[in-house]
């Protein structure tokens, strides 16, 4: 059974010894790639890898191979992903995490106006001339 969060951390922090928790709570570990938590998504999100790929303003070529694990996408990359996705902001942050990346963090500038404009429902575009307005560069130019 898996266990929560609080509860592994309370395990991991009273431990004397690596070992005594990481033979106990090795299940419990997330291993998703990138690629695989995508494809979990469109199941869920019952979309297809096209419509994700062009909501996300990415090219096919690109897009595909994130789908397919040939390329690991950076942060903003899976942010715009997220994008095509249509996720909400817990959506987002639970992708973010699962796949390796931090959460959108609202002490973060660049990252405090993406939140703001995924609560407000802007399109990708919106919210990269939102960022750009700001001089904090945008989703789709970054690496």
């Amino acid at each position: 059974m898996e266990q929560k969060t609080e509860e592994l951390l309370n395990e991991i922090t009273h431990a004397k010894g690596a070992d005594q928790f990481m033979t106990n709570i090795e299940a419990n570990f997330v291993h998703f790639e990138p690629a695989e938590y995508l494809v979990e998504l469109l199941h869920i999100k019952a979309q297809t890898k096209s419509s994700v790929i062009r909501q996300a303003n990415l090219t096919p070529t690109t897009g595909y191979q994130y789908f397919d694990g040939k390329r690991r996408p950076s942060r903003s990359r899976m942010i715009a992903l997220g994008w095509g996705f249509q996720l909400t902001l817990p959506e987002m942050n639970t992708m973010l995490k699962r796949t390796g990346y931090a959460p959108l963090y609202a002490k973060d500038e660049w990252d405090a106006l993406v939140i703001f404009a995924l609560v407000q429902r802007f399109d990708l575009n919106k919210t990269d001339e939102l960022l750009y307005q700001y001089g904090l560069g945008t989703i789709t130019a970054a690496n």
